[in-house]
């Protein structure tokens, strides 16, 4: 048992030796941006449609928060899933794309983060008009 607190303390001397705080958290690191282009921050109004998992087709109004000519993240009120495809409009320029969702994070009890890839980039699609 003692070598297990005398390889804590090792290092913990040893962190504070290379400058590190010792409150820092262990196990993070900073990792590189895998994306091919960066995501931009946006404010941008969408209409999403898509089929419920009854088939019943929905829209609704969601509010994009980033993208990039390969897809992006936009606020949702409708419950959707990963793998599920949505038609998204620009409201700001009436362009329209089908994509692919990736990554649903629910933020509380009516709205999810929804992350998005298109089929095909489409730099254009996040212009406002």
């Amino acid at each position: 048992m003692s070598r297990i607190f005398d390889a804590i303390r090792i290092a913990r001397d040893s962190r504070a030796q290379s400058g590190v705080n010792y409150s820092e958290r262990l196990g993070q690191m900073d990792l590189d941006e895998r994306r091919i282009t960066p995501r931009k921050g946006l404010d941008i109004d969408l209409t999403v449609y898509g089929r419920l998992p009854g088939e019943e087709t929905f829209y609704a109004q969601a509010k994009a928060i980033s993208g990039n000519a390969n897809g992006g993240v936009f606020l949702l009120s409708v419950p959707v899933a990963e793998g599920q495809d949505l038609l998204l409009i620009n409201n700001g320029n009436s362009g329209e794309q089908i994509c692919n969702i990736i990554s649903v994070h629910i933020l509380d009890m009516q709205m999810s983060e929804v992350s998005v890839s298109f089929p095909v980039p489409n730099a254009g699609f996040w212009k406002n008009s």
